[in-house]
């Protein structure tokens, strides 16, 4: 089974939380772990990493929290996954790093290659206010 992990699920719950919000003030990552079920440390791991790729910004201080660095209009879910995932590669022949070494003359590959453009295609069309 091909399938995401729950840390990329869970950041898009995260943002998609964040997004709904929209507010000036940021929102503490309880609330937003508690709205989304998440557990609270594991959240905070992911929303690191959104924050280190710039996708949302930290605040400190008592009435700290999170908020979405840019519009969520300007948040693709390819954006999202690249982080979550370290990358999308359906296959070991198409990863940037130590690909297959017959990726160049597998017949398969390209059947992979053609998958993951669509793949691609998808997430980079739907932004993260398509799907709030």
């Amino acid at each position: 089974m091909m399938q995401i992990t729950r840390q990329t699920e869970y950041a898009i719950r995260g943002l998609q939380e964040l997004a709904r919000r929209e507010q000036d003030a940021p929102v503490q990552l309880k609330v937003i772990a508690g709205s989304c079920e998440v557990s609270e440390a594991f959240l905070a791991k992911i929303f690191q990493m959104l924050a280190q790729a710039g996708i949302v910004k930290s605040h400190r201080g008592v009435k700290g929290g999170f908020s979405l660095a840019k519009p969520a209009a300007e948040i693709t879910l390819r954006e999202i996954v690249e982080v979550c995932e370290g990358g999308i590669a359906l296959n070991h022949c198409l990863r940037k790093v130590d690909p297959c070494k017959d990726a160049d003359t597998c017949q398969v590959a390209e059947v992979w290659k053609r998958a993951q453009t669509a793949l691609v295609g998808a997430l980079d069309q739907t932004n993260l206010a398509d799907v709030i």
